[in-house]
């Protein structure tokens, strides 16, 4: 009889380390020794993404300040200009739910940070001034 509660014990007992081996192996797995998930390259990579895309924004919003303090952008296109960079961060939080940024969605940030630097360039140089039309400008 205590051979018999003695197995089951040691059988219960060596099922739950497996178990827990197991877990911690895909604990592991997930963490990103494989290339997936945080510390994994598919991470180190979103994260480079990531950094590109705020420092191509943070260059952005300088030009569009720039062109405000100047006069070369009117108040509606400093605002349309800002609205597209709203517009560009929302849909870089919106890719960044699930935590990365892969490559096609670096593709897609990518174009439209594109399209609004070519926007910005166009109003800076459109030739209409803030102040054009004042009828105290000489």
């Amino acid at each position: 009889m205590k051979s018999n509660l003695m197995k089951s014990t040691l059988g219960v007992l060596a099922m739950s380390i497996l178990g827990l081996v197991a877990t911690g192996a895909q604990a592991d797995w997930d963490r990103g020794s494989h290339g997936y998930g945080y510390g994994g390259h598919a991470y180190r990579q979103s994260q480079l993404f990531s950094q590109q895309i705020n420092e191509r924004q943070d260059r952005q919003m300088e030009r569009i300040e720039a062109g405000m303090r100047t006069g070369a952008l009117t108040r509606f296109e400093f605002h349309a200009l800002m609205q597209e960079q709203y517009n560009i961060r929302a849909m870089e939080q919106h890719f960044r739910a699930d935590g990365m940024i892969d490559a096609r969605e670096f593709q897609r940030l990518d174009y439209a940070l594109d399209t609004a630097s070519r926007n910005i360039k166009l109003e800076k140089h459109d030739y209409q001034e803030r102040y054009a039309y004042s009828p105290w400008r000489n």
